[in-house]
């Protein structure tokens, strides 16, 4: 009943479209960000970028198009501003007066020389190459400003299918172009549909992949729907008090239901293991269902304490409130599950009708036969399993942390086709951005302000990688070399503060509604926006970049000097600190871990050897990922903290059964009783949670298909340690066996 009602709350759950919802309060870039904010306003963004099949943009029939979209896209709720390069507002000189108009207008009625020289301004112009047009000419950028209401996270959903559907009906209107969408408004968009996209496919495709594992390996029916029954109760009761709590998931906790599942089964699949091989011994069904839970409360006790210790210490990687959410509603649904597990499951699977008969174990004559091979091959397997472990683990610091947002989508999504191509094209999607404050009312007019920005924007252009650098130096560059006759030699900053303020005074006057400077001035003109566009970067060299920026500030204007900010550096650091949040965390884990068994087995030397099947896993699966990808970030953070309690299963589990039976066995016979009780039940549990994460690693998120490929691996490799490497290990040092025995007389 408890479970029911806690599982009711499942209806109130709902998915976070806000992508600053990853990140902690004391985040330094978000906080630098929401600086910036404050000074410009909180802008998102959507972008189209328009590709001719033939020829460049600068055409009668592409230009219309442009500037149909921009009109029409002025006209949809929410904008606030576009940028194109139909209205790009171009500056010249009729004697003392300054005409400032759209560069291209009435498309249709253009000239061959009227298209020529607007190419050749275009092409030539700082503020308009990368961001409103590619440097060959042949792609366009229409960048439109939005700006949404905080709560009103549904609007970033709308806007991008108005989006999606633009881009639909472009395409099918000319089908000489070729029509992208991408912005900050389609990822956030994305994030979240991806990740309700995964609730609701692979949660279930999961399920029909775990009942039909179970069904093979239990070869009952009674079985599988005890503990399918059990697992949804306890799924249930842990989703419900997301809800409850009026929790909101963020999407990089949406493997949540997938990790509950598959987690929870672990418990199940011990005790009908155990139950089903009474039964087959002829053991009578209540003697056999006491016996099973006896025998398994235990490990079972323990495997819930370590796994909720795993998932709890993900609460130290404290810049990342999703991670801390994931920790602590898995913990709490383990908690659940041992209760559950040890109550629930074995009345349910009594009171059902057992068909199973009496007859010998195939599956535990394998696992005998198995354990002879471990006994006799014991010396090779302990060389041979701790060299390949050694040369894994020295394989896992050769990664590279890198986080690129735009990458978290599979290839196959339209997102990441359209992202890439515009941020190959266009450059701007990844962004240093600054406001650098003079300080005083005004101040952006003094020369030296202006001559310090100047130079800090020639600075970042001479750097490797650097697309675009939009800065408020060259506008008022441009307006003094127009103001003076076009002559080149005039495209410079004006020597006093007077005519910097007449220049900026007499631009404004002249420009339309909406496309004035409010998104690079503040208000009262103390400071101005400096945005550094960049293609897509692996984390060490955007963060390096990065780095540079800010010590060539201290080093030329300590007034000024700051980190940068943007959304896209805030996803490249998170990747770092929570690789090192991730390390931390379980490392206390592990300690934790160790501290509870060494207790519970009292056994201080039982405690110890336990750390090795337990801590080899997750660094040699690392190694793993080396020898696959080689690349690591925010998606697999939490690889080492979930899989150090999960992994702990199998090994508290056969630790259990080994002592025991060393109470009255040697170590070579505890060895062969372990794998005939219990090794069916492992190889059984690591089957279903491989297949469980694997689920996980088909996602088109990132953030869940890394993690649920790695996780598997590790799990994996766990199971391999526990068989191959343990036994051994035990026999080897004969451990626990004068010490237990003291203990337990």
């Amino acid at each position: 009943m408890a479970c029911f009602s806690a599982g009711y709350g499942v209806q109130f759950i709902t998915i976070s479209t806000e992508p600053r919802d990853n990140f902690g309060p004391d985040n330094p870039q978000l906080q630098a960000f929401e600086d910036l904010e404050e000074t410009f306003t909180r802008v998102e963004n959507l972008l189209f970028a328009i590709q001719p099949k033939e020829g460049d943009i600068f055409t009668r029939e592409v230009l219309a198009v442009i500037e149909d979209l921009t009109e029409e896209t002025w006209r949809t709720s929410s904008v606030n501003r576009v940028d194109s390069i139909t209205n790009y507002q171009h500056t010249e000189a009729d004697g003392d007066d300054l005409i400032v108009s759209n560069l291209v207008e009435f498309p249709a009625q253009l000239t061959d020389e009227d298209l020529d020289r607007i190419r050749n301004i275009a092409l030539n112009e700082p503020l308009v190459v990368n961001r409103l047009v590619s440097k060959d000419g042949r792609i366009a950028g229409i960048n439109i400003d939005l700006h949404l209401e905080e709560g009103e996270k549904d609007q970033n959903i709308v806007k991008a299918h108005w989006a999606w559907d633009k881009k639909a009906e472009l395409m099918e209107k000319y089908p000489n172009l070729d029509v992208y969408a991408t912005g900050s408004v389609i990822i956030s968009s994305s994030f979240s549909e991806t990740a309700v996209r995964d609730m609701t496919t692979q949660t279930p495709m999961m399920y029909v992949f775990v009942i039909i594992v179970l069904g093979l390996l239990l070869r009952s029916v009674t079985g599988v729907v005890g503990i399918v029954v059990t697992t949804l109760m306890t799924m249930a009761a842990g989703m419900g008090m997301i809800g409850w709590f009026e929790m909101s998931i963020a999407t990089s906790a949406s493997s949540i239901p997938v990790i509950i599942l598959t987690v929870v089964i672990a418990h199940g699949v011990h005790l009908m293991v155990s139950y089903y091989h009474e039964l087959r011994d002829g053991v009578p069904k209540y003697e056999a269902i006491i016996h099973a839970v006896e025998i398994n409360i235990q490990p079972v006790f323990l495997t819930s304490l370590s796994t909720a210790i795993g998932f709890f210490s993900l609460n130290l990687m404290a810049d990342q409130p999703p991670i801390q959410q994931l920790g602590n509603i898995v913990g709490t649904t383990v908690c659940f599950a041992l209760v559950t597990s040890l109550t629930f499951l074995p009345a349910l699977v009594y009171v059902m009708p057992n068909r199973v008969q009496e007859k010998p174990s195939i599956t535990a004559d394998i696992m005998g036969q198995f354990a002879e091979f471990v006994i006799a091959n014991r010396t090779r397997l302990l060389i041979s399993s701790s060299t390949v472990a050694v040369v894994l683990v020295c394989l896992a610091p050769l990664n590279v942390v890198s986080d690129q947002f735009s990458k978290y989508f599979s290839e196959e999504l339209p997102i990441r086709t359209d992202t890439d191509f515009t941020d190959e094209n266009l450059g701007g999607l990844y962004r240093i951005e600054y406001s650098l404050d003079a300080g005083i009312s005004q101040g952006i007019s003094n020369p030296e302000y202006l001559k310090t920005i100047d130079e800090f924007a020639e600075w970042y252009r001479s750097q490797e990688h650097v697309a675009h650098v939009s800065t408020y130096t060259d506008i008022i560059k441009q307006l003094n070399q127009t103001l003076h006759g076009g002559d080149e030699t005039f495209y410079r900053l004006p020597e006093t503060q007077e005519l910097s303020a007449q220049y900026l005074l007499l631009y404004e006057l002249s420009l339309p509604l909406g496309l004035d400077l409010t998104n690079m001035l503040s208000f009262d003109k103390s400071a101005s926006r400096f945005i550094v566009s960049l293609p897509s970067l692996q984390t060490f060299r955007f963060i390096e970049l990065q780095e540079r920026g800010r010590a060539w500030l201290e080093e030329h204007a300590p007034n000024l000097a700051q980190e940068g900010s943007s959304l896209s550096l805030m996803f490249t650091h998170i990747g770092k600190r929570a690789m090192i949040g991730g390390v931390k965390g379980a490392s206390v884990a592990l300690v934790l871990i160790a501290i509870a068994l060494i207790f519970a087995f009292r056994s201080v030397k039982m405690g110890l050897i336990s750390i090795v099947p337990n801590l080899l896993p997750g660094a040699t699966g690392f190694g793993v990922w080396y020898l696959l990808s080689g690349e690591i970030g925010m998606s697999l953070s939490m690889v080492l903290s979930i899989t150090m309690g999960i992994v702990v299963d199998d090994t508290v589990h056969f630790l259990s059964k080994y002592l025991r039976a060393r109470k009255t066995q040697s170590a070579e016979d505890a060895v062969r009783y372990a794998f005939r009780s219990v090794g069916v039940a492992l190889w059984v549990t690591t089957l279903v949670l491989v297949v469980g994460f694997l689920t996980l690693a088909s996602s088109d998120f990132k953030l869940n298909s890394d993690m649920g490929t790695l996780v598997s691996i590790v799990i994996a490799i766990a199971l391999v340690f526990d068989f191959i490497l343990l036994p051994p290990l035990l026999i080897q040092l004969n451990a626990g066996e004068s010490e237990y025995q003291a203990n337990t007389a």
